[in-house]
């Protein structure tokens, strides 16, 4: 018998719930959900999820605060975590990135494609746990967890949009990532932007932590396709 995926749902909108929980179960997860942050918590400990999809306007402690208390706790900490919020603005995107959320869904949203969210998130990570905390590549070190980058010892200071690509990049390593999916992750629903503008940023980002940017070793090109992390240099 094939034991279901366990898909834990933190939101005090009861309706929501069980419209989420219904079509994770269609979907051949189990799902089970809290109503407030202290709650997420204490069921997380019991039942170590597979997958947690947490709103950030909780009762007790907020989202952000699960989010923290979950990436600080040795037993939970590799536990992916999709967001779930009516906060659509970049530094809340980024905010959650930078406490180690694997994706980040704004309200209203569809069903579906929260299901293909969740099904990409928990696909990427049984290869998570076997990238490295902190990447050497020659005199460049990136430590991934606080996306601190030096080169030589010395720090490398990015933009908003830069650092919220270079998270979206290490998050995703060895994956080909659309434009489409920068897009919705570091621009989210303030999405008023070209295709051409990511590739600017990008080849920003190139010429910051690239030994030769014209010959990108760690951010590649993925002809028609978007782009790739590759970290196995």
């Amino acid at each position: 018998m094939v034991t279901k995926r366990k898909i834990l749902i933190v939101d005090d909108e009861k309706d929501l719930v069980k419209l989420i929980a219904f079509h994770m179960t269609i979907a051949g997860y189990e799902a089970f959900s809290a109503k407030n942050g202290i709650e997420a918590l204490e069921i997380s400990e019991q039942e170590n999820p597979d997958l947690i999809i947490l709103d950030i306007m909780l009762p007790r402690i907020d989202g952000w605060e699960v989010c923290r208390r979950l990436r600080q706790n040795p037993h939970l900490n590799n536990i992916p975590i999709i967001m779930l919020s009516a906060l659509s603005g970049v530094e809340d995107k980024l905010r959650g990135f930078d406490l180690g959320i694997d994706d980040y869904v704004t309200k209203p949203f569809s069903p579906r494609e929260l299901v293909v969210r969740v099904k990409r998130v928990l696909a990427r990570s049984k290869n998570k746990n076997s990238i490295p905390k902190t990447i050497r590549i020659g005199s460049l070190e990136i430590d991934g967890e606080n996306l601190a980058v030096k080169r030589n010892s010395q720090e490398i200071t990015f933009t908003t949009r830069e650092r919220g690509i270079l998270k979206f990049f290490i998050n995703n390593p060895g994956r080909v990532l659309s434009h489409s999916e920068i897009l919705d992750a570091v621009w989210g629903q303030d999405n008023i932007v070209e295709y051409g503008n990511i590739d600017v940023h990008v080849r920003h980002l190139r010429e910051k932590i690239e030994e030769d940017p014209d010959n990108p070793q760690l951010i590649k090109t993925v002809k028609s396709e978007g782009y790739k992390f590759d970290v196995s240099i």
